[in-house]
């Protein structure tokens, strides 16, 4: 059995209401290995209100593959930026992504808007990791102690349910739209997620009994990660492909607990874990 540094589980499924109305899955996940410790994970949500939001979602994350891959190769035997030069980076990648996008919408007679996306981005390496991300959606990851700490914090507009795009007209003030964190650290796992997996896997939207008002924890729920974590290793020692283990990984998200069962927005997470 191959001896891989990392191990995944990856999927994306339509959620309830999608399935009800007939509808394609429009959220999108895509991976690129740079090297056997290195690659760059991606995430993609599809706006429902947009006409090509599925062409959107799968479009955008092949460019942010090309773009970060591209960005780690150069960063390779080089320590991590600092935040600071993380959040300018970070901003020039998404943008240099939205312009291909734009480009492609072009070539294809398309409007713009009509791909609508969110994205999270994240660049993994031995050392540590770097994550982007426009709109919602979560994403995480495990300390060497074992704790389980956010990535980002998702972007919500005043209106429910609101948000922005990597379509949408957010280049004059990078710094309130465009999330970027750097974790300068190794990591034993982390994860990646559009917001159908969040009641299922974060602490989100809590009653505050002193103020009844409900906030957003932003908080990864270890009894959801740990025991799946176990389950993927437990997949991997079994000898099973990583083509069978995302199948299974695809049952779970679409009616894996309640809640997943339930969900009626579309599904997608990427699980990843350092095989020890």
């Amino acid at each position: 059995m191959p001896d891989y540094p990392w191990l995944f589980a990856c999927a994306s499924v339509a959620g309830a209401a999608h399935i009800a109305q007939q509808l394609p899955c429009q959220d999108y996940y895509a991976m690129l290995s740079i090297d056997e410790q290195s690659g760059v994970a991606v995430v993609c949500d599809g706006a429902g209100s947009c006409d090509h939001a599925k062409d959107g979602a799968q479009q955008t994350a092949h460019f942010a593959l090309t773009r970060f891959a591209d960005y780690g190769r150069q960063r390779q035997n080089q320590p991590l930026p600092t935040a600071a030069e993380w959040q300018t980076q970070a901003a020039n990648l998404l943008h240099e992504i939205a312009t291909d996008l734009r480009q492609y919408a072009a070539n294809a007679q398309l409007d713009f808007a009509s791909l609508s996306c969110t994205v999270i981005v994240l660049l993994y390496m031995p050392i540590g990791l770097l994550c982007a991300h426009i709109g919602d959606g979560r994403a995480a990851y495990r300390t060497k102690h074992g704790e389980w700490l956010p990535l980002i914090s998702p972007f919500h507009g005043e209106e429910i349910n609101s948000t922005v795009f990597i379509t949408s007209d957010i280049w004059h003030d990078r710094a309130q739209y465009i999330g970027a964190s750097v974790v300068d650290e190794p990591v034993t796992a982390f994860c990646l997620l559009t917001d159908g997996c969040e009641r299922a896997s974060f602490e989100v939207n809590l009653l505050d009994p002193e103020t009844s008002k409900y906030y957003d924890p932003n908080r990864p729920y270890a009894p959801f990660f740990e025991p799946n974590i176990a389950a993927l290793r437990q997949l991997y020692e079994q000898g099973k492909t990583a083509d069978e283990i995302d199948q299974l990984w695809a049952s779970f998200l679409a009616k894996g607990n309640e809640k997943l069962r339930r969900e009626p927005d579309d599904k997608t997470m990427i699980l990843a874990t350092r095989i020890q």
